[in-house]
């Protein structure tokens, strides 16, 4: 008979790695767009996380040999997911303010054409 806690403890190991494996799927490919070559984004994400690139390559691969992260492995994938996204966050809230910025420049020369348009139709009407 299969105790009920070892079942528990089985899918949550289950999801642990897989969650694990996703993360760090994420890390290789934003490090790949942001360098540009796979092999070198392992190198970098694996060099993050405290781990070997052939290891990161055969975890994400589901190799027989790489089952699943030790904790301090996984610990230390959740960081590097963690900082990326705060690292994007702080991205994108950067660009929100230059775009909000040159928005209101480009919206500032535009009512100046507006006015102008205006002004001029006033003076042609008879």
């Amino acid at each position: 008979m299969i105790n009920a806690d070892r079942i528990s403890q089985m899918i949550s190991s289950a999801n642990a790695t897989e969650t694990a494996r996703g993360a760090l799927k994420g890390l290789v490919e934003r490090e790949e767009r942001r360098v540009g070559s796979r092999e070198v984004a392992y190198e970098m994400v694996a060099r993050t996380i405290g781990a070997s690139s052939s290891w990161v390559k055969k975890f994400l691969a589901r190799h027989s040999e790489v089952k699943e992260p030790r904790i301090t492995l996984f610990l230390n994938i959740r960081l590097a997911y963690e900082n990326a996204c705060s690292r994007m966050e702080a991205e994108n809230r950067l660009d929100e303010e230059r775009a909000a910025a040159l928005m209101g420049k480009l919206n500032a020369i535009t009512a100046g054409f507006v006015e102008e348009m205006e002004e001029q139709t006033r003076h042609r009407t008879p």
